[in-house]
């Protein structure tokens, strides 16, 4: 009987067993599979149950239960009501995917008011049966775990099932009052792509994880094997759309000392004084994934052409698996989106994955329900410089080796992430489709406005000098000087060189706007006077394009009004602040240059009013 003067009441103990911090159903879900695994399993079967028609039952099915049944070595009864204990735990080593074992009455109350578990190492006749009712424990009926009795499995669950054998385990929800989704299907569809992602690595070395909807007791189609997720899109086959279900949709990038492209290897001591190895993936999307004109690699005739790449089967699926990536003894643990810019289009495109062993589970603070690694993710955010005060890289990691700070490792791991894995995997990104895409409409949509503006100009002015050179020169003269600037300068590909240029000539422009990467020149934008065009190259690598033009010329799929607004707020400062830094550039010039520059201000004002369609500039500069 509970006391009066209990610590902790049987009601109150019910609500937290009920809030166990489990992101989802299916996550609860992966709790029960990991037992399974963990238990050798060669076949876990996960069964979602409508309940059976009623008369005149005309609306959705509802599903009544949930089963998780494997084939593993199965528990006797003094390991079978350990398991049911809460924070007790049938496992205390490491070397697994388990963490201490607590993961099924965690997972199980979190989801549903009852869960009744059948374990037997001698037949599913002569299996044992224990259980936990939420109802019962607030009564106050219940304060210990059942003793396991011999209970054969039942008869229905024996007859869906595909992978009964001598030894095993079935854990069974019901009265689910919590679970996220109505039908078998709908929660089998949502469970499917986290259970692919989380057991990927395990899936590809011979692990069956078997998704079973049924109503009543009966199977219904729909019947599969859950296939790989991977948010690196190296491993095949895949769920991944196709074509890229069958071959890699991404590649490893960059280089690595691990013996392997893209793979990076840090050592991290642990508690026990021993050294563990930390491995750092990296992977960057195939050009055939955000073109359609690979040579030998198009994309299949249903999808079109015309398509963004976010909007294909594969782009939508890619978005769906922004992160890096925690795999801890070959499960993953989160994808963790802290370290990506969710409405930037271009994320989906790359990948990173940290690879670590149960060793390190303090050093990177992973959660009892193995769902985070809350030290690293705690990072994502950490700003070195922020901390170092005017230190160099150098300098700050001594530092903090000096002082003995326990994250340093995890510091290191994080500085390479940011300044040299993630920011090559977008500029090499942005290299991968220049001049192409939506980005290259917009540019087309300005040119077009341009050459109307130039048109009204020659007519009133002297010939500008991409006039007069056009006048020395034929036109097949001119288009390889253009194609030379693509390709050479800018580092076009020359099959998207020569449909710039085709297009530029076969539409009669005088106008070209395109994007370059040069991270050594100053100018945020360089003008190139080629016989018959005036093209504009916008450096990429400039903080005006990053914090300007590619903040207001992203694309704004998924973006919320919010994030808009945000968006448009960040651009505006960015502006004044480019006017400011011209202004400055003025006060800085001595009283000749300076008047120079300000007349060139005053020009370049004019200018920019017709072409921007204004009326005629006040020829008053106002000062």
């Amino acid at each position: 009987m509970t006391s009066k003067y209990s610590i902790v009441t049987p009601d109150l103990t019910v609500k937290a067993l009920q809030d166990s911090g489990y992101k989802s159903t299916a996550h609860a879900i992966a709790e029960l599979i990991d037992n399974g695994i963990e238990a050798g399993a060669e076949l876990v079967e996960l069964f979602a149950v409508e309940a059976v028609d009623r008369p005149g039952w005309r609306g959705r099915h509802r599903i009544e239960k949930i089963a998780v049944l494997d084939n593993g070595s199965g528990m006797g009864a003094e390991t079978l009501r350990h398991s049911l204990r809460i924070g007790a735990g049938t496992r205390q080593g490491r070397n697994g995917i388990g963490r201490f074992g607590v993961g099924l009455p965690n997972s199980s109350i979190s989801q549903c008011d009852r869960v009744d578990v059948w374990s037997w190492t001698n037949g599913p006749d002569n299996a044992l049966h224990t259980y936990l009712d939420l109802k019962e424990i607030a009564r106050g009926g219940l304060e210990e775990v059942p003793e396991p009795k011999p209970d054969s499995l039942p008869d229905e669950w024996q007859a869906l099932a595909e992978g009964l054998g001598p030894t095993g385990t079935l854990v069974q929800w019901s009265e689910l009052e919590r679970v996220q989704w109505r039908g078998a299907e709908t929660t089998l569809n949502n469970t499917e792509a986290l259970i692919g992602r989380i057991y990927r690595r395990l899936i590809a070395k011979g692990a069956r994880i078997k998704l079973v909807p049924a109503r009543g007791w009966a199977q219904l189609p729909g019947c599969r094997y859950a296939r790989i997720n991977d948010p690196l899109y190296l491993m095949t086959p895949s769920a991944t759309p196709e074509p890229f279900d069958v071959r890699p949709m991404f590649r490893a990038h960059g280089g690595g000392n691990a013996g392997e492209i893209g793979v990076e290897r840090f050592w991290v001591r642990a508690a026990d004084g021993k050294d563990y190895p930390v491995l750092v993936r990296s992977s960057i999307a195939v050009d055939a994934a955000r073109r359609p004109d690979i040579e030998g690699a198009q994309w299949p005739t249903t999808i079109s052409p015309s398509l963004s790449p976010g909007d294909t089967p594969w782009g939508k699926h890619a978005k769906k698996n922004l992160g890096i990536s925690l795999i801890r003894a070959d499960r993953e643990l989160d994808l963790d989106t802290g370290w990506v810019n969710p409405s930037s289009p271009v994320e989906r495109w790359w990948g990173i994955e940290i690879d670590f062993p149960p060793a390190l589970d303090e050093i990177f603070g992973v959660t009892n329900n193995k769902q985070a690694a809350t030290t690293f993710s705690s990072l994502a955010h950490f700003n070195w410089k922020d901390d170092a005060a005017g230190l160099s890289w150098e300098e700050f990691r001594e530092q903090l080796r000096d002082e003995g700070n326990p994250r340093l490792p995890l510091i290191e791991i994080v500085y390479h992430i940011r300044e040299k894995l993630i920011g090559k995997l977008r500029s090499d990104l942005d290299v991968q489709t220049l001049g192409t895409g939506t980005s290259r409409k917009r540019h087309e949509a300005v040119e077009s406005k341009v050459e109307e503006a130039v048109k009204r100009r020659s007519r009133e002015t002297q010939p500008s000098l991409t006039t007069k050179l056009s006048e020395e020169i034929t036109t097949e003269e001119s288009k390889e000087l253009q194609l030379k600037s693509l390709v050479e300068t800018h580092h076009y590909t020359p099959v998207d060189a020569r449909r710039i240029t085709e297009e530029t000539m076969s539409q009669g422009k005088h106008v070209r706007l395109i994007t370059s990467r040069n991270p050594d020149s100053p100018s945020f934008f360089n003008v190139e006077y080629i016989p018959g065009v005036l093209q504009v190259a916008l450096n990429m690598d400039h903080a005006v394009y990053s914090d300007l033009i590619a903040v207001l010329d992203s694309d704004i799929e998924g973006a919320t009004r919010e994030q808009l607004a945000e968006r448009l707020a960040s651009a505006a400062s960015a502006f004044k602040l480019l006017l400011f830094s011209w202004a400055r550039f003025e006060d800085e010039q001595p009283e000749l240059p300076r008047k120079r520059a300000k007349q060139m201000r005053q020009d370049w004002g004019r200018i920019a009013s017709e072409f921007l369609g204004a009326s005629d500039a006040d020829d008053e500069d106002g000062e």
